[in-house]
């Protein structure tokens, strides 16, 4: 969909490619509908790996709470509405999200698993180097970010 929508747009092509076309489009109307659904959908069964993830890690000995799983459940919604209100161009949540779980999934985890499982030797020295090569750039990737975000919007956040 990406590549598609800059072989459209161009350069101009938007984080959300679908605001690239005019609002009264009812095709892409459908779409955007489709897209909303898809979202209202997707996000309990991603709340509750992140909350059985939370609940593993902090928690690993308490069995199933009502007051945690409402807290908890309560907490990931809030911040992602927060997010969502807060957040005028998914260009860069999406940028942010790939610079750090990109380079951990790609460069970081594989390696790190290897040397984990493996007995220390000089054959875990690509791996120690493709760890530390992924942190580089996941590093260097937020700071371009963060930079791109202060030079467009001159440090102040802007509102929709």
């Amino acid at each position: 969909m990406a590549l598609a929508g800059f072989l459209t747009f161009g350069s101009l092509t938007e984080g959300n490619v679908l605001n690239n076309f005019p609002p009264d489009n009812v095709m892409v109307n459908i779409a955007r509908l489709c897209f909303g659904l898809n979202m209202l959908t997707t996000l309990p069964l991603e709340a509750f790996v992140c909350r059985e993830v939370m609940a593993t890690y902090w928690f690993p000995d308490q069995h199933f709470s009502m007051p945690f799983h409402l807290l908890s459940t309560t907490i990931l919604i809030t911040s992602a509405m927060i997010l969502s209100l807060l957040t005028c161009d998914l260009g860069i949540v999406f940028e942010l999200i790939g610079a750090t779980s990109a380079c951990v999934l790609a460069y970081i985890l594989p390696p790190l698993c290897y040397i984990k499982l493996s007995t220390r030797s000089w054959k875990t020295i690509p791996a120690i180097v493709c760890a530390v090569f992924g942190v580089l750039v996941m590093v260097i990737s937020l700071f371009q970010i963060m930079s791109k975000i202060y030079r467009q919007h001159g440090g102040a956040a802007k509102t929709c």
